[in-house]
């Protein structure tokens, strides 16, 4: 090493490295030195490694490096002498000072694990850099990557490049990976995703598995190279073989997928499983959805559930929700409310909207095991409303509308339905049309009410059709066509809804829009009483005494296929704007959750303690504020 390199190593020793030496100005380094060796071998004097040490220390102090690397023998030995890590990394540091580009890397590795020396990534990247200036190939990597990553030294990517470009002559992996790394991002040089590629393929062919999975990727994607999915799949299973998970993993959905490649989900599920069992969140989740779902496999819930519990576990939000769903419904596990309601709680508390929508609906119908609460319901709602969900505003909305759970605020009703159908929520729109047909806390407008209902009814909403189908029979806001008010009536008659049966009974009896046919019309008053209309069966039972038995017979026949969903599903349809917090016929409940530490205490409790306590929250939304008192 030139002498003027040597200085600049002493310097730095001197002013804080590993070492602190002393000044010996009438020492003759050279014959201290011989005196250590001949006691050492016992040339002409019994041998005595104490008083070698003695020699070489006085020598090594005033910058001898043989000195020192006989003293860094020693020690690495541990000839006579007990291990003592702070002296060893003293005289490493001494013959790193002196000019041994070795010592000088070790030098650098104490400093940075903090291994019998003051950890400090500073001055380990001095000492790398140094050993790398030195020729060290190994420094070179190290100096590279601590540049690249700005660790002890400012971030610099570009001046990483030329060391690591040396690392890699000697065929170091990491080197050629942290290029490939390096060129392919923009930051501090220029991106060449081609270099990045051609980098990471070095890397890879020499074994190492991280370059193997990011070449595997790129071929994959055709990123830097030209696509080539079969090439991909045999780089990400030897990526994979080497235990990568992330590898295993992009595998698994490639198989899965069939992404350019046959699919092989059997095969897809097992790596996904490999990946699971070393602990990864990602995987656990997507081996659980792979039998929840059944996709290229036999569905099997109980091994989903199995799956999503160890992800549940690491705090998985769509774990948690997957898994409270399986046991809210008894699907593949035990049916469970407490369970299910334990599972939306734990991912309630993340802070998602739509947890939250979850939460509020369990509370507001008391159902799973959750004491019923419209105002603690309330508050969720308000959460969920205030990041702007569409269907959160829209059932807070409706407890402002009804006063459920809260003071009843018709104008905070308006707001909040206008702000879900403006996000275009089907419901929404329904009820702000509902609105402007009343003129109810709005100008009345037939126009307005119209405009709505169709986005609804656009939308599948059965009612929205009916009211559609109103203004078409009378004519407002709408030219009177009674053909299209017929044609609304029977789409949303056919959805289970008794009012639309009925309307469209009566334009049956009196030949309006559709052909005169007594027996349809009665089949449809038949269909409006059997959902409990009273109007109707009045008016069927009028009926009954002009038409023969035959016709009855037929009318009776007609009424069990004019229909066209199951009987709970038109049950549904027929409450579906009932008042918030009546018990609904199940179907609603789809999404993902989340709560307070007042519903864990209720959830905890099991049991309903409505009425005690108080807290309060803000509702924050579209610029507007108000509380939301819960008990």
């Amino acid at each position: 090493m030139p002498r003027a390199q040597r200085i600049i190593l002493l310097t730095i020793l001197l002013s804080g490295g590993v070492v602190g030496c002393t000044d010996h100005p009438t020492v003759d380094s050279q014959a201290s030195l011989a005196e250590g060796r001949r006691f050492l071998k016992g040339d002409g004097v019994p041998i005595d490694v104490t008083e070698a040490m003695r020699h070489f220390e006085i020598s090594a102090k005033v910058g001898n490096m043989d000195a020192a690397l006989e003293l860094v023998r020693l020690y690495d030995e541990a000839r006579s002498v007990s291990s003592n890590p702070a002296a060893l990394a003293k005289w490493i540091g001494a013959a790193a000072a002196a000019g041994d580009v070795e010592c000088a890397f070790r030098a650098g590795v104490l400093c940075a694990a903090g291994d019998g020396a003051t950890q400090d990534q500073t001055q380990a990247s001095k000492w790398f850099l140094a050993a790398a200036q030195g020729g060290h190939q190994e420094s070179c990597l190290e100096i590279g990557i601590r540049l690249a990553d700005g660790i002890g030294v400012p971030r610099d990517q570009a001046g990483a490049v030329p060391w690591l470009e040396k690392a890699t002559a000697t065929n170091y992996p990491l080197a050629g990976r942290t290029l490939g790394l390096i060129f392919s991002l923009d930051q501090g040089v220029t991106p060449d995703q081609t270099t990045a590629t051609q980098w990471f393929h070095r890397a890879a062919e020499r074994g190492d598995s991280v370059s193997q999975f990011h070449y595997g990727v790129r071929l994959l994607r055709g990123v830097g190279i030209a696509a080539d999915p079969r090439g991909a799949l045999d780089w990400l299973r030897l990526a994979s073989e080497q235990q990568l998970v992330d590898a295993q993993i992009a595998l698994a959905r490639v198989l899965r997928d069939g992404d350019g490649v046959d699919a092989d989900a059997p095969e897809a599920a097992q790596w996904f499983r490999v990946a699971a069992g070393s602990g990864s969140v990602d995987a656990q989740l997507e081996l659980a959805q792979l039998f929840d779902r059944g996709d290229g496999v036999d569905r099997n819930p109980a091994e989903a559930a199995r799956w999503y519990k160890f992800a549940a576990d690491q705090g998985s939000i769509v774990a948690n929700i997957s898994l409270g769903m399986l046991h809210w419904s008894g699907d593949g596990v035990s049916k469970d409310g407490q369970v299910a309601a334990q599972c939306f709680l734990n991912a309630a508390e993340k802070g998602d909207s739509e947890a939250q929508l979850m939460l509020g609906r369990l509370l507001l119908y008391g159902e799973g095991g959750v004491p019923q609460n419209p105002r603690e319901a309330a508050a969720w709602f308000d959460r969920a409303a205030a990041q702007d969900l569409p269907a959160a505003q829209y059932e807070l909305a409706r407890l402002y509308d009804f006063g459920a759970g809260i003071p009843s605020d018709q104008a905070e009703a308006i707001r909040l339905y206008t702000l879900a159908a403006n996000q275009g929520y089907p419901e929404a729109c329904f009820m702000l049309g509902l609105r402007y047909d009343r003129g109810q806390g709005i100008p009345e407008s037939d126009l307005e009410a119209a405009r709505w209902y169709q986005l609804a009814a656009d939308a599948g909403i059965p009612d929205a059709k009916y009211h559609l189908g109103i203004l078409f029979e009378r004519g407002e806001s709408v030219p009177q066509n009674e053909s299209m008010a017929a044609q609304y009536y029977l789409e949303s008659a056919q959805q289970g809804l008794d009012w639309p049966a009925f309307a469209l009974g009566q334009l049956y009896r009196k030949g309006l829009g559709v052909p005169f046919d007594e027996t349809l019309g009665y089949a449809w008053l038949n269909i409006s009483a059997g959902a409990g209309n009273g109007t109707a069966a009045h008016e069927r039972n009028q009926m009954r005494a002009k038409l023969t038995r035959e016709q009855i017979a037929a009318a009776q026949d007609m009424s069990l296929k004019l229909v066209k969903v199951a009987p709970e599903t038109a049950l549904a349809n027929r409450v579906r704007f009932a008042p918030p917090g009546q018990k609904r016929p199940g179907g609603w409940m789809t999404g993902t959750l989340q709560p307070s530490e007042r519903t864990r205490e209720m959830l905890e409790r099991g049991r309903d303690r409505s009425g005690t306590g108080s807290g309060s929250q803000s509702t924050r939304g579209s610029g507007r504020t108000r509380t939301i008192q819960r008990n």
